[in-house]
């Protein structure tokens, strides 16, 4: 009689399966959060990038135009057109050459996104781009470098922008140029509709009371104009931190003004500031204060 050395075949048994299922879901449960940095690392590493080709490219700009940074806004219209408004990303664009520099990845914010609140592309020429220009994820520091101000009840309103030269700075390594802004924010605290082109300091009082912006004297009878300061005390406001926004694992990517990129925590930006709401806080310490002119 012949037997069959042949073994007979079987499955895996429930326990067996139930301990592989186990083994997967553990090892996911691990590896998702690393690949979740992963990503929000390298969308990192975008902003940083297109934010130190924008630092560039101002100063290319001020080399052209006797050492002056761009303007933040020509009459605020928001109107595109060669004889209408303009902003300082649309002045730099002859020397970055790409638009797509100004949406941070880590911003959700889509294109079409960035038109609300805005002219619609269609109403003129040029409107799209002005429109990225204005809602940049760059926000400059135009309270130091670019101020505005405007008359009071003028119909429409004046604009009177002026810019600051680079000769003016005294430490440009350590002057804040631009940071990772937002647009606005929903009734929820919801980030919307992209960036912000424009940022306002956390202090803006020197120890003495004296107002520490703008460096320029204020034309007679005209207003200075901001966007109400950093507010700390309104944690849903769009300019809680002055229009500034943590888009990377409550990270800032910021610029200065020799054009050096880093990443820094919002609480690292309020240094030599005791912040309080609508830049009321007074600069205690000018030398670690990185807004203002040291």
């Amino acid at each position: 009689m012949e037997h069959s050395n042949r073994m007979a075949k079987r499955g895996f048994t429930l326990i067996e399966l139930l301990v592989v299922i186990a083994i997967i879901a553990i090892l996911a449960a691990i590896l998702f959060p690393v690949f979740a940095q992963a990503r929000a690392m390298a969308r990192k590493t975008v902003c940083v990038s297109n934010n130190k080709q924008q630092s560039i490219g101002i100063i290319m700009y001020i080399q052209d135009y006797d050492e002056t940074f761009p303007l933040n806004s020509y009459d605020g219209s928001y109107h595109a057109g060669p004889n209408a408004d303009s902003n300082w990303g649309l002045l730099i664009q002859p020397y970055v050459k790409n638009m797509q520099i100004y949406m941070c990845p880590g911003d959700p914010a889509k294109e079409t996104d960035r038109m609300v609140e805005l002219d619609p592309p269609s109403t003129r020429p040029g409107q799209r781009e002005f429109n990225l220009a204005v809602k940049n994820d760059f926000g400059l520091n135009w309270q130091l470098l670019c101020p505005v101000w405007y008359v009071p009840d003028a119909k429409p309103t004046t604009y009177q922008p002026k810019s600051l030269t680079e000769a003016a700075l005294n430490a440009p390594a350590k002057s804040i140029l631009g940071v990772d802004s937002l647009w606005n924010r929903s009734a929820g605290g919801a980030p919307y509709g992209g960036g912000n082109g424009g940022v306002d300091p956390p202090c803006a009082l020197n120890p003495d009371g004296s107002s520490a912006f703008p460096l320029f004297p204020s034309p007679p009878g005209d207003s200075y104009y901001w966007y109400g300061g950093w507010n700390p005390s309104s944690p849903l406001a769009y300019n809680v931190y002055g229009a500034v926004w943590p888009w990377h694992n409550e990270m800032v990517v910021v610029s200065f003004t020799d054009s050096h990129v880093k990443s820094w925590r919002v609480s690292a930006l309020t240094a030599g500031c005791d912040v309080q709401d609508g830049m009321s806080g007074f600069i205690t310490d000018k030398n670690a204060y990185m807004w203002g002119n040291q």
